[in-house]
């Protein structure tokens, strides 16, 4: 029903420290004994960090350990936050990606991103060019700013789930949106944003949701960040990486549900599931009137 997807832009000390692998050193402490990234039982985030060297991830090796303990280091791509045209953003990613890799030759490659200053020059552009580069989920699109938020926790796209981006003539691209609903510097207030988002999706109201957090790494502590682990976790909603959730997205979209057919009050079908799809459950409307009176799966009963 809900899912905070952590994330923390960290911009290298260019506006403070850099604090990314005390956020990470943060979750593994609080990971509990065999846990499983893959299933979401231990709380791990996304660290976007610009490619200037790092007071906080300073090598390569350090890097890789943290990628195979389940986090996730993209490069923050840097427009100097100005507009920008098709071809001088397609030269960005190539520069900064460059350097980033050159940086971290062992992380793999990236697939989700959001830019600083959150410039977004006009309406498909920046998620085509991404989506050349390998991106498959962009966290940009923002709930900012203050004067407009009036500190009002909500879905500023009327849903709280990641949607595909489309081009100016409606066909949709491989990428998704993936809305930023909490930030540290939106004039919002804590636990009470994040407490409102929870509620709402685990209670009567059905406002489910992957709550996307941008809680900067740039200072410690970051009582917002805090705040919103504490709410997740009193509430037994996961804490995850933006490519957990890119994971997750992929391993639904490839499971699917097949030969439905209905007889005698008998309803059969068949369901295909992704290779990666870990917990996957299904649901299976019962007409009206009727009461479900066995379930068989591979002709085995189930409770």
């Amino acid at each position: 029903k809900a899912v905070v997807v952590m994330t923390g832009d960290d911009h290298a000390g260019t506006y403070g420290g850099s604090y990314a692998s005390t956020r990470f050193d943060q979750y593994l402490a609080a990971s509990p004994a065999g846990g499983s990234v893959d299933d979401w039982t231990v709380p791990r985030c996304t660290a976007y960090t610009f490619v200037s060297p790092s007071p906080s991830l300073t090598n390569d090796a350090q890097a890789a350990a943290y990628d195979a303990a389940g986090f996730e280091i993209g490069m923050h791509l840097n427009t100097g936050c100005a507009d920008y045209t098709a071809s001088a953003l397609d030269t960005f990613f190539t520069d900064q990606m460059g350097q980033f890799s050159a940086m971290y030759p062992s992380l793999p490659g990236q697939t989700t991103h959001r830019i600083h200053c959150i410039a977004w020059s006009d309406y498909s552009t920046p998620a085509s060019v991404s989506r050349a580069h390998g991106i498959r989920l962009e966290t940009s699109y923002y709930y900012w700013p203050p004067v407009w938020v009036a500190d009002r926790p909500g879905f500023f796209t009327g849903s709280g789930m990641p949607m595909r981006f489309t081009d100016t003539n409606g066909a949709i691209m491989d990428i998704y949106q993936a809305t930023t609903q909490m930030t540290d510097e939106t004039g919002q207030s804590y636990p009470y944003t994040v407490d409102t988002l929870l509620d709402r999706a685990l209670g009567p109201e059905g406002y489910y949701g992957a709550f996307v957090a941008n809680m900067h790494t740039d200072t410690y502590p970051e009582p917002e960040a805090d705040a919103i682990f504490s709410s997740a976790t009193n509430r037994g909603v996961p804490i995850i990486s933006s490519r957990q959730l890119l994971t997750w997205l992929d391993a639904r979209n490839a499971s699917t549900i097949e030969s439905i057919n209905w007889s005698s009050n008998r309803e059969t079908f068949s369901i295909q599931a992704a290779a990666n799809a870990s917990g996957l459950q299904a649901m299976v409307p019962v007409p009206g009137g009727s009461t479900v009176s066995s379930v068989l799966c591979n002709g085995d009963p189930l409770a």
